[in-house]
């Protein structure tokens, strides 16, 4: 995960790190054994390519008591596997499962200055939902984007 957050300095203010915790593996994968959250790896001869992950809004750092809403968690795509499909096919998977579980719609935060993958949502049917602002944790100015799921 913290090769994803590295990938923030090239947009990121002079001198950003990422959050200490970003690479804590054990509250990691504490939060993945939660029956509630939803998580799945794509693979490439046997190596990582990326990961998805969501979860229920009220149960994330954003709590939300929205009924139906769903927090896409994480979408990392290693940078070797760019343009390969593998975001969207992780996307799609997501989208579903989602919808599967009774959410109707989603929602994620994502830095303003993350170019590439605002794109990347904007063409899968993703909208910004109120101003940026800036995430004090992160050190980022943040931007909510919001999906339905059918």
């Amino acid at each position: 995960m913290g090769e994803g957050f590295e990938g923030y300095r090239s947009f990121a203010p002079e001198g950003w790190d990422p959050p200490a915790d970003v690479n804590d593996f054990m509250a990691i994968t504490e939060r993945l054994s939660y029956p509630e959250v939803w998580a799945m790896l794509a693979e490439r001869e046997g190596e990582v390519a990326g990961h998805v992950a969501f979860a229920p809004a009220r149960s994330t750092r954003w709590g939300s008591p929205e009924a139906g809403l769903a927090h896409l968690w994480q979408l990392f795509v290693r940078e070797p596997y760019w343009g390969t499909g593998i975001a969207t096919a992780l996307h799609f998977e997501a989208m579903a499962e989602a919808a599967r579980r009774g959410f109707t719609s989603i929602r994620l935060y994502t830095p303003s200055g993350q170019a590439r993958a605002r794109r990347f949502y904007e063409r899968e049917g993703w909208t910004t939902l109120g101003e940026p602002f800036v995430q004090e944790e992160l050190g980022l100015e943040l931007v909510e984007y919001r999906r339905p799921l059918s």
